[in-house]
């Protein structure tokens, strides 16, 4: 509910309130016009039933005023109970939305710093593979040398020898040598391929992984934005309905305290035969309409109500 639709409040507080109050004003106003006719002389039967029958009314209708003016506020409180309740659980929405943000934000650098720790060691894999690529070649070649050499060794027995078995035994030796070398870079060589392959996979892995982590922090931000307004919103209709529930409680205390006062009138005028002993509850009543205010602007502010009040002042000035 927007602040618009909290201001209704006071249209409907208005509607049902106002009439029963103007009616009310008018009933005191009846009894006035009587009462100033009347003057200090003991009342006769006709001046008292028309005053009781005036109190009367005003009394029934203040009463209606007042308890249309508490169903009024009654259902303000309600709902102030309700959006309190519901800010309380959006701020804690929202909290655990700030919460999930800062756990994504968390993943993400985790997800970035990995990804390079990934990259370094790709990088020096990638080199130590294509040194160990070019230390196999070598190798291959002084095999290929070492045969050679043996071979001719052997070439040599059958010539000279006391020159080709000596020559074939070393050739022999470092050729084995050689092999050995071999294989080793061949293993390390494999060995390589493989933590290459698997770090060009957790590598893709990150690849894929932080742009969907950053989705999912875009989307966090978006909820979290959104949230936010929400209990912005809902704080600005927290006090647009604190201060519309001000007003009308302020009215509703001055129907209460006008309520109150002739209440006491209408009890004092049961066994009425004249005015003088009920003069001073005359007095508070009229004093007690009279009082107006920025307080209880929706009621005392209504046109047929100041014509009322000022026709009041004249009779009571009369009335002295």
């Amino acid at each position: 509910m927007n602040t618009l639709e909290y201001e209704l409040y006071e249209k409907k507080f208005k509607d049902v309130t106002l009439p029963h109050f103007v009616s009310g004003i008018s009933a005191i106003l009846s009894f006035a016009n009587v009462a100033v006719t009347v003057g200090d002389k003991d009342l006769e039967q006709s001046e008292c039933g028309k005053m009781k029958m005036a109190v009367e009314s005003a009394y029934e209708e203040l009463s209606m005023a007042e308890k249309e003016a508490k169903g009024v506020i009654d259902s303000l409180t309600t709902e102030t109970l309700q959006l309190t309740e519901d800010l309380d659980q959006a701020k804690v929405d929202m909290k655990d939305l700030e919460e999930s943000l800062s756990v994504k934000e968390d993943e993400l650098i985790s997800l970035e710093s990995h990804k390079n720790q990934i990259s370094d060691e790709l990088q020096k894999d990638r080199s130590s593979l294509q040194h160990m690529k070019n230390t196999l070649n070598t190798a291959n070649a002084r095999k290929g040398d070492k045969v050679t050499g043996r071979d001719m060794g052997c070439g040599l027995i059958f010539l000279v020898p006391c020159v080709g078995i000596p020559m074939t035994v070393d050739y022999n030796k470092e050729l084995k040598s050689t092999k050995r070398l071999v294989k080793t870079a061949e293993d390390e060589k494999c060995h390589l391929e493989e933590t290459v392959k698997l770090h060009e996979k957790e590598m893709s892995k990150c690849n894929s992984q932080i742009p969907e982590k950053s989705k999912e922090i875009k989307r966090a931000k978006e909820s979290l934005a959104k949230k936010e307004r929400e209990v912005e919103k809902m704080q600005e209709a927290c006090r647009s309905l604190a201060d519309i529930k001000c007003k009308l409680k302020y009215c509703y205390n001055y129907l209460y305290s006008l309520h109150g006062t002739v209440e006491v009138l209408h009890n004092s005028c049961q066994d009425m035969y004249s005015l003088d002993p009920i003069m001073p509850v005359i007095e508070e009543t009229f004093k007690t309409v009279e009082q107006q205010g920025s307080h209880n602007e929706l009621l005392v502010y209504d046109a047929d109500v100041q014509k009322m009040v000022k026709e009041m002042k004249a009779l009571q000035y009369r009335m002295k």
